[in-house]
């Protein structure tokens, strides 16, 4: 039996679980939830749903996240986590081609005049990278829940049986 027949095999008996599997195929991409696909061409990692490209992230992290947002219906976070991980993306690439402009520029105040506003937007990206951050531990929080089978809390909370009602 081959490897390709025994991961068919397993895919087939355990069906059930699928919805909670995140593996990674001999190809190097990652298969997650039985439906979706991340394909990593570096920089950037490409996530499919049933072959539809869903988008293009800057990282594994929020690449997973933004599929766990997508498969418990979190559309806003899922939005969120694509939006916030491409203008991280851009704001990153303009710092790093200003800060090559400004080491290669001879004017002394030019240089100055490039790293002064370049304050601004690594103000700016440590503000996204920890607004990102907040949107993964969202995420993952979704996926230890679903992990534990806590996605539907039935109950209240206990009750003051000393209340008197009004």
């Amino acid at each position: 039996m081959t490897e390709t027949e025994i991961e068919k095999y397993i895919k087939h008996e355990l069906k059930d679980i699928m919805p909670n599997v995140i593996m990674q195929t001999d190809k190097g991409t990652y298969e997650l939830f039985g439906r979706y696909l991340i394909v990593a061409q570096k920089p950037v990692y490409r996530v499919f749903c049933n072959d539809d490209e869903m988008g293009v992230f800057n990282s594994s992290k929020t690449a997973v996240s933004w599929c766990v947002a997508d498969k418990y219906q979190r559309f806003n976070l899922a939005r969120d986590i694509l939006n916030t991980d491409t203008i991280l993306g851009n704001l990153t690439n303009d710092i790093f081609v200003r800060t090559g402009i400004a080491n290669r520029a001879k004017a002394a105040q030019t240089r100055e005049d490039i790293e002064t506003k370049l304050e601004t937007k690594i103000i700016r990206k440590k503000y996204l990278e920890n607004q990102l951050a907040d949107y993964v531990k969202k995420a993952k929080y979704l996926q230890q829940r679903g992990f534990n089978n806590e996605t539907a809390r039935i109950g209240q909370a206990t009750t003051d049986k000393n209340r008197s009602s009004i």
